[in-house]
């Protein structure tokens, strides 16, 4: 039975890929979620913007950051310090007949030094309105599995461009079948793969990999036919060894 607190949650949680695209930001590799998807999916559970959910801006700033240099030695030259632009909003949503209100801040770099020198980005205000957006939805459960760090999981992500690829398709039967299909190829491939091994520790690689993918996608019929094949090529070397 599944628990009432859970039930926002339990709709929105997962991330459609349609919607994401890697990103990097100070340095870090990221998945970058759509606003407009994810106030569409906001759509579907509340009802439209302004009448099941909305946001109200309760504070606009701009935060003086690190002073930036140009040159080296005596050329060195102070460039200003950077400005970061922040919003507070409170998000607001109805869920039968209550409503709900949390806050969130939106941040975005408004002045920063780039290649090309001091760069301003007059779309700031409209990027951190957006983040703080997003932060609000994100907790409430929207694409609970990228802030959750299960994108970052290659597995897991490949499962769930299938289930939705076998959601959206005109056809569902015939994805089904090409789902099915490519399962049993790459079982195929695995077994092939482990007969033809030449070490010990090169099948060991194929097993732990088959294994890690297909346990992902808790594929347990699939995992015990892999484990049974690597057993049996495994005497191979085994014996080897022995003689």
């Amino acid at each position: 039975m599944s628990n009432k607190n859970l039930r926002i949650w339990d709709q929105v949680e997962k991330t459609d890929t349609r919607y994401t695209k890697d990103a990097k930001v100070g340095g870090q590799q990221i998945t970058s979620l759509n606003g407009t998807a994810m106030i569409m999916k906001a759509t579907e559970v509340f009802g439209p913007a302004g009448i099941g959910f909305g946001w109200k801006v309760l504070e606009e700033r701009f935060d003086k950051g690190a002073e930036m240099f140009s040159g080296e030695g005596e050329k060195r030259i102070s460039l200003g310090h950077e400005l970061n632009h922040t919003v507070k909003i409170q998000f607001w949503f109805k869920q039968d007949g209550e409503r709900g209100e949390l806050e969130q801040y939106g941040c975005t770099p408004y002045l920063y030094k780039s290649k090309y020198g001091t760069t301003t980005d007059g779309e700031a205000p409209k990027k951190s309105l957006t983040d703080a957006i997003k932060k609000s939805l994100s907790m409430l459960g929207f694409s609970a599995d990228v802030f959750l760090g299960l994108f970052d999981d290659q597995e897991y992500v490949s499962q769930l461009k299938d289930e939705q690829l076998l959601e959206q398709a005109e056809d569902k039967a015939a994805e089904e079948e090409r789902q099915k299909q490519e399962r049993l190829d790459y079982i195929a491939s695995v077994i092939k793969s482990l007969r033809e091994a030449q070490s010990a520790n090169e099948m060991k690689k194929i097993h732990d990999v088959a294994v890690r993918k297909l346990a992902a996608r808790r594929d347990e019929k699939a995992v015990t036919r892999i484990v049974r094949e690597y057993e049996e090529q495994k005497t191979r070397f085994d014996e080897e060894k022995a003689a």
